[in-house]
């Protein structure tokens, strides 16, 4: 417990320091205009029409995200799934998730605005980088059974399927949940990158407008938001990891 309150508490202090540290430069005009200092920023969320646009924005984001989060992670799995049942697919589907992450979200986000529209381009956008993480943490963490566990399945006659259900897919749970961590910043950033090309809402919207506008702290204000919720995402994995490798000790 004292070890906890230590790392919450250098945590606590170095997350004042950087907003210090945000506060000095922004008051003396170090980054210029493009950076107000923290408590301008903050006063932001004081104004009622304002604080509603970045909450349904964030919202909106969240959504995408979120679905983009289960997408991603639904097909990265079944693919490592096929791969691991049948070996001889590996190669192929090693390549094409290959392919798929190589793809770059600005070329990809004009292509699915017209093919699949303004509301799920988001969703697709955040998707894509998800497959891959999951994919690769998915098949790392297939691969991780102990070898003598392995064979003591291959003696006592147990089928490719029985070893996949029983002994495979509980060793790649913690390396599915590594995955996630990774995937919930990574479809955040997505989200806000496909609401670029033309959502009706979002805090990508916010922060394009608000750029062009040169509204600098409802920008980043918003910036701010997608932080927080990634952020906060990425610390609920967290813990839920933690829990899973103390029931696994």
């Amino acid at each position: 417990m004292t070890n906890r309150l230590q790392q919450l508490a250098y945590r606590l202090l170095g997350l004042l320091l950087l907003l210090a540290l945000w506060q000095l430069a922004g008051k003396r005009h170090l980054g210029g205009k493009t950076l107000p200092a923290f408590t301008d920023v903050a006063s932001v969320f004081t104004v009622n029409f304002r604080r509603a646009l970045l909450l349904r924005s964030a919202i909106a984001t969240s959504t995408s995200a979120g679905l983009g989060l289960l997408l991603g992670a639904t097909l990265g799995c079944l693919t490592a799934l096929t791969a691991q049942l049948l070996p001889a697919l590996s190669p192929g589907l090693n390549r094409l998730a290959v392919v798929v992450n190589a793809l770059p979200s600005i070329a990809l986000g004009p292509v699915l605005i017209i093919t699949a529209g303004r509301q799920a381009t988001p969703i697709l956008l955040a998707a894509i980088p998800v497959f891959f993480l999951l994919y690769v943490a998915a098949t790392s963490g297939l691969h991780s059974a102990d070898s003598r566990l392995t064979q003591l399945f291959t003696a006592t006659g147990a089928t490719r399927f029985q070893r996949l259900r029983y002994l495979d897919t509980p060793s790649a749970i913690p390396a599915l949940l590594s995955g996630l961590k990774l995937g919930v910043t990574t479809a955040m950033i997505g989200a806000v990158v496909g609401e670029w090309f033309g959502a009706p809402t979002g805090l990508g919207i916010v922060i394009l407008n608000t750029m062009q506008n040169f509204q600098i702290p409802l920008m980043w204000a918003a910036v701010l938001v997608v932080a927080t919720i990634s952020l906060t995402a990425y610390g609920l994995i967290g813990v839920l990891e933690r829990s899973v490798e103390r029931r696994r000790a």
